[in-house]
C-alpha cells in the first residue's frame, strides 16, 4: 500500500494561486508493506507494523515526532518523539542523529522504517501524522497519511511446538537484530519474514540452559527434545543434512540461505506456512507433500543453521520460504505461562521471574515468558 502526499504549511501565491504566502514543501513517499493485524497476546490485544519512510527530495528531511492514532475518532494511540522516536525509526542507511537533537534525519534518496507495536482497544483504522523540518528549520512541516485499514483476520491457530518444558519464548520488539527488525530484500522486495517469530529455549527449574559443557551443543538442555506438528497439516517443504558446529562458540557464517539451517514447512492452507527451523541433522521424520496429524513428531530441536545455541524457530509466514515471505501473527491453542525474564541476560544464569501459573488459551506468548506445555 502506497500512499503521496504533500502537505503544504508555507504558502506562495505564484505556486497556489490563493491570498496566502506559503511555498509547497516535499514531503516523504509513505507505504506500510504489510497491513497490521490483531493478535491475542498477553491477556489483551495487540498488532505489530512497520511504516516506511522514503526521502525522495533534494535536502535532508528531519522528523521530530510521529502520532498514531484512531484514524475515526482521532484518539491518540501512540506518541514517537524524543527517545521513543530515535529507538523506533531507523534509518537503513545506518547513520543516526546525536541523541541530543531528539530527530532522525533522513539524507536524500534514503529510507528509514517507524516499528509500530500497539497494544489495548485497537481500531479499525490507523492514523499518522509526521512532524518534520526541511531546509527551513523555522518552518515545521506536517504529513498527514491516508487511514491504514487494520486486517480484522483471525490468527493462525498452533498447538504446541514442543512438550513439557519449561521453555523460554524469546522474542522482543525492541532488539536491534531481532527477527522483528531484520528486514531482508529479496526478488525486488522487502520483507520481515520474523515479525512474530519466537526461538523456543529449553530450561530447567533453575534457569539453566546447558547440563554440562555450555560450548558443547549435544549438552544444551532443548537438545534432540522432539519437535511437534503444530496442525493437521501438509509438509510443504523439509531441508535436513546441514551438518552442526560441535562446538556453539565456533559455530561458523552461513551464506544467507542456509541461515535457518535444517526445516519443516507445514502448509497450513489459505496461503499460510508454518516453520520450524534449526533441527538436528537427521531427525526430520516427513517428507514433502506427506499429510501430518497436529502434535505428531516431525524433527528435533537441534542446532543447525545461523543460531547463538541450540533452540527451536518458529514463525508462520504468507509465502513458502523462510526469507521470501511476510511474517504473519500466530496464537498456540493452550499452554501454561510460569513468569518471564525482565532481563534476558540473565537466561541461562538466574531463575525467571515467578508468577501465576497462569493457564493461557489461544495467545501468541508475550516477550521472553517462560511457559510448560502438556
Amino acid at each position: 500500500m502506497r500512499f503521496f502526499r504533500r502537505l503544504m504549511l508555507c504558502v506562495a501565491p505564484a505556486l497556489l494561486g490563493v491570498a496566502a504566502s506559503e511555498p509547497l514543501s516535499e514531503s516523504f513517499d509513505v507505504s506500510v508493506p504489510q497491513l497490521p493485524q490483531i493478535v491475542a497476546t498477553d491477556g489483551g490485544k495487540a498488532v505489530r507494523y512497520e511504516l516506511h519512510l522514503t526521502n525522495f527530495a533534494t535536502v535532508p528531511l528531519a522528523v521530530r515526532g510521529i502520532l498514531v492514532t484512531d484514524a475515526d475518532t482521532g484518539k491518540i494511540l501512540r506518541s514517537f518523539s524524543r527517545r521513543p522516536l530515535l529507538t523506533h525509526l531507523i534509518p537503513l542507511s545506518g547513520t543516526r542523529d546525536d541523541p541530543s537533537s531528539a530527530r532522525v534525519t533522513i539524507q536524500p534518496g534514503a529510507r528509514a522504517v517507524l516499528y509500530v507495536e500497539l497494544s489495548g482497544p485497537l481500531p479499525r483504522r490507523i492514523g499518522h501524522t509526521v512532524d518534520y523540518v526541511a531546509a527551513c528549520e523555522t518552518c515545521p512541516l506536517r504529513l498527514e497519511i491516508p487511514a491504514v485499514a487494520v486486517n480484522q483476520a483471525a490468527a493462525v491457530t498452533l498447538a504446541p511446538p514442543l512438550a513439557a518444558g519449561p521453555w523460554a519464548a524469546v522474542q522482543s520488539p525492541d532488539w536491534p537484530r531481532g527477527h522483528r527488525r531484520v528486514v531482508y530484500t529479496l526478488d525486488g522486495k522487502a520483507r520481515i519474514p520474523g515479525r512474530y517469530a519466537i526461538d523456543w529455549v529449553g530450561l530447567d527449574d533453575a534457569g539453566r540452559t546447558t547440563r554440562g559443557d555450555p560450548d558443547r551443543a549435544v549438552d544444551a538442555i532443548g537438545y534432540d527434545a522432539p519437535v511437534l506438528a503444530g496442525a493437521d497439516a501438509r509438509v510443504a517443504a523439509v531441508r535436513d543434512g546441514m551438518v552442526e558446529s560441535a562446538s556453539i562458540a565456533r559455530n561458523p557464517d552461513h551464506v544467507l540461505g542456509d541461515g535457518s539451517g535444517n526445516y519443516v514447512a507445514l502448509d497450513l492452507g489459505q496461503g499460510r506456512y508454518a516453520f520450524y527451523e534449526h533441527l538436528r541433522p537427521g531427525s526430520i521424520q516427513v517428507k514433502v507433500g506427506q499429510r501430518v496429524r497436529r502434535g505428531q513428531a516431525i524433527g528435533a530441536l537441534g542446532f543447525s543453521g545461523d543460531t547463538t545455541g541450540p533452540h527451536l524457530h518458529l514463525h508462520v509466514a504468507n509465502g513458502l520460504d523462510p526469507l521470501k515471505a511476510e511474517g504473519i501473527p500466530f496464537v498456540i491453542d493452550s499452554y501454561t505461562e510460569i513468569g518471564r525474564y525482565d532481563d534476558i541476560g540473565a537466561l541461562g544464569s538466574k531463575p525467571w521471574q515467578s508468577a501465576g501459573p497462569t493457564r493461557k488459551s489461544h495467545e501468541w506468548p508475550a516477550s521472553n515468558v517462560v511457559v510448560r506445555f502438556r
